[in-house]
């Protein structure tokens, strides 16, 4: 009775206690690597989608920099009747400071350091000096949030450029097309097709002039950015931004400026009918 009453209790406490021993409650190692290898297939399918996601959310943010920048455009022509001028050097070989911006992200003395031993790139003083400034107080909206140039490791302050024809001077020999000085000037291009701010290739970035060959002989003189899936944000002067697709594979994987125009480049002629035309 004493072994019986024993057995039955031994029995009851592994049917109490029962482990994997005496059943399958854990996964085997096959089962584990194919749960493994369902996770990985599945992240491989996400991955894709959410790059995408992200490259358009820093998209959109750096075109509402470009419309920023476009108001602020805009409020300082109201305001003084003539656009904001742009770079330029005078004859005697000084550079323009009346400009919407100071100095050069490439940091050429030419353009002048506004503070002894501080770097243009990566000083916002080049932008606090600028005419615009006081029509929008914020030295974000010059930076697109895609733009990872540094210089020595600081992020560089600037990545935008403003259309040469607007508020600048002819290219030389060049003098048959629009400078626009006033907003009544933009009838050809119209508001609408006339571009203002262009983000600019981090390679081509300097002074704050997008310079823009309109016989093409020379091609491409400066580079639009390939930054956001090989494209480029402008803003025009009605106030609206668009995104252009690179259409080329020189504008795309460019060593050396200028980018060659023979034969035509696509995306030379577009930016070349939204900057000017003859007379």
């Amino acid at each position: 009775m004493g072994i019986r009453l024993k057995r039955t209790y031994g029995v009851g406490r592994r049917g109490r206690g029962q482990s994997s021993c005496s059943g399958r409650t854990a996964f085997t190692l096959i089962e584990l690597l194919v749960v493994i290898a369902i996770i990985a297939i599945l992240a491989g399918m996400l991955m894709p989608a959410l790059s995408k996601a992200r490259t358009s959310a820093l998209r959109t943010s750096c075109l509402s920099g470009t419309r920023q920048l476009t108001l602020a455009w805009q409020m300082y022509a109201d305001d003084n009747e003539y656009l904001v001028e742009n770079y330029h050097f005078d004859q005697d070989g000084t550079v323009n400071q009346y400009a919407w911006v100071r100095g050069s992200m490439d940091d050429n003395p030419a353009y002048g350091q506004v503070q002894a031993g501080v770097l243009d790139s990566t000083n916002t003083h080049t932008i606090l000096l600028g005419r615009l400034f006081s029509y929008h107080a914020s030295t974000d909206i010059y930076r697109c949030p895609s733009d990872r140039s540094q210089t020595h490791g600081v992020p560089r302050v600037r990545s935008y450029s403003i259309n040469g024809w607007m508020g600048g001077r002819a290219l030389a020999g060049q003098d048959a097309f629009r400078v626009f000085r006033k907003q009544s000037d933009l009838v050809a291009p119209p508001p609408s097709s006339a571009f203002v701010f262009l983000d600019e290739h981090e390679k081509s970035l300097n002074d704050g002039w997008f310079a823009v060959d309109m016989l093409g002989r020379w091609g491409l003189l400066d580079a639009p950015a390939s930054r956001h899936g090989g494209g480029y944000n402008l803003s025009f002067a009605d106030g609206h931004a668009q995104f252009w697709k690179l259409l080329d594979q020189r504008t795309l994987s460019w060593d050396s400026l200028p980018i060659s125009n023979t034969p035509s480049n696509p995306d030379w002629e577009q930016l070349r009918q939204a900057a000017s035309s003859l007379r």
